[in-house]
């Protein structure tokens, strides 16, 4: 009779023994899913600051003429913010006049336009987000600025 009392304790410390692996085990997946989320929701929200960057810097093309530029390269490493950048409520950007052509994408042939470049840079330096949207104004006659062409800039190593 004592052999069996013996045995059932061996059980139930065995037993405790994989409660205890199978709940370190959900905890560890448990934070796996909260930092992925916790990415995730960074992500989209410096991605929602570079999107709304991007039209704190359409307001100010608005409000300034720029003159144009020779050769025009994109800032180089944007996620840097190395250069002259413009400071918004929810990030930095920086405005290009690109110049004037008559070929624009997604505009009437043979209208003339003036291109503008907005790069935009989130705030949050964690998870920043770059965003570029190049604009075409119709040089003929007062009109908005129209987005022509848009593209994510992803982090260069």
């Amino acid at each position: 009779m004592k052999r069996q009392r013996g045995m059932v304790l061996v059980l139930a410390l065995v037993f405790s023994l994989l409660l205890g692996l199978l709940a370190a085990s959900a905890l560890r997946d448990a934070l796996v899913d909260m930092r992925m989320a916790a990415t995730l929701r960074d992500g989209l929200q410096a991605f929602e600051e570079a999107e709304g960057t991007l039209l704190a810097g359409l307001s100010a093309l608005r409000q300034a003429a720029l003159p144009a530029c020779q050769g025009c390269p994109p800032p180089p490493r944007p996620h840097e913010l190395h250069g002259h950048w413009q400071a918004s409520s929810s990030g930095y950007f920086q405005l290009q006049n690109l110049g004037e052509t008559s070929n624009a994408i997604h505009m009437p042939e043979a209208e003339q336009v003036t291109l503008y470049r907005v790069t935009a840079v989130s705030r949050q330096q964690a998870a920043r987000q770059v965003l570029e949207a190049v604009y075409a104004v119709p040089t003929a006659q007062a009109q908005a600025p129209r987005r022509i062409l848009w593209r994510q800039r992803l982090k260069e190593d």
